[in-house]
């Protein structure tokens, strides 16, 4: 693998079922240490970095597979985006009401601000467990962005959802970019989210980059092709 992804671009990953893009998203977030190469967060050498430190130099995610905590309001799993903000300690508690308590007030006007953003308002106080998957992905997204990320890592935000609800989460993905400045790397299996949002995109296959550049040629490229339709790695 070779790719830098510049800052405020939407770069798109894409590949049939176990070309290697989680393996690859792993790498860059720290869970997975790389066996060789370097991984490189705006210049600084963060391979082999501990997730949680990864996250705090700006790297947020969200998952191929749900990780929501049920039995927990949309706003309660939205709070927890701001763990690594938050920096609890027997001092802070003893002054709570001067140091603690100004903590907690920015920590939600922050998320405040995140749920009226992505038009989450009616269902801030509801429990995930009975949300439709739209809206269990827009709170997802939610926490991310909660984080303050510089670079947000997205794993098939889209899965699941009909087409009207794709279209408000690409349109939530450019938002992001454009009023946030993220750098956005968008793990897809939808080809016109890609083509339609991503500034450039990289195609794998078996672990193997094999096309890479924008996305409208990429997708024409022979090799993706046959990746998708005719004997790539699917299952």
């Amino acid at each position: 693998m070779d790719l830098a992804i510049n800052h405020g671009e939407i770069f798109g990953l894409v590949g049939p079922n176990g070309s290697g893009k989680t393996t690859l998203t792993n790498a860059i977030s720290g869970f997975y240490p790389p066996n060789k190469g370097i991984v490189r967060m705006a210049g600084k050498d963060i391979t082999g970095v501990a997730p949680h430190k990864v996250a705090r130099l700006g790297v947020a995610r969200t998952f191929q597979n749900l990780a929501l905590f049920n039995g927990m309001s949309v706003l309660d799993n939205i709070l927890l985006g701001r763990h690594i903000h938050m920096h609890p300690g027997v001092l802070p508690t003893m002054l709570y009401w001067w140091v603690a308590r100004r903590e907690e007030i920015a920590n939600r006007m922050i998320v405040e601000e995140v749920i009226e953003f992505l038009q989450l308002e009616s269902v801030r106080n509801e429990l995930v467990d009975g949300l439709p998957i739209g809206l269990k992905k827009r709170v997802e997204l939610a926490r991310a962005l909660v984080s303050e990320p510089r670079m947000l890592i997205l794993d098939e935000p889209m899965a699941g959802m009909n087409q009207e609800e794709k279209g408000y989460m690409a349109r939530f993905i450019l938002d992001a970019r454009a009023e946030r400045g993220i750098s956005v790397l968008l793990i897809e299996h939808h080809m016109d989210v890609i083509v339609g949002i991503c500034d450039r995109m990289l195609a794998l296959n078996y672990g193997e980059m094999i096309a890479g550049g924008i996305p409208k040629d990429v997708v024409k490229d022979p090799r993706v092709i046959e990746a998708y339709i005719g004997g790539g790695a699917h299952g």
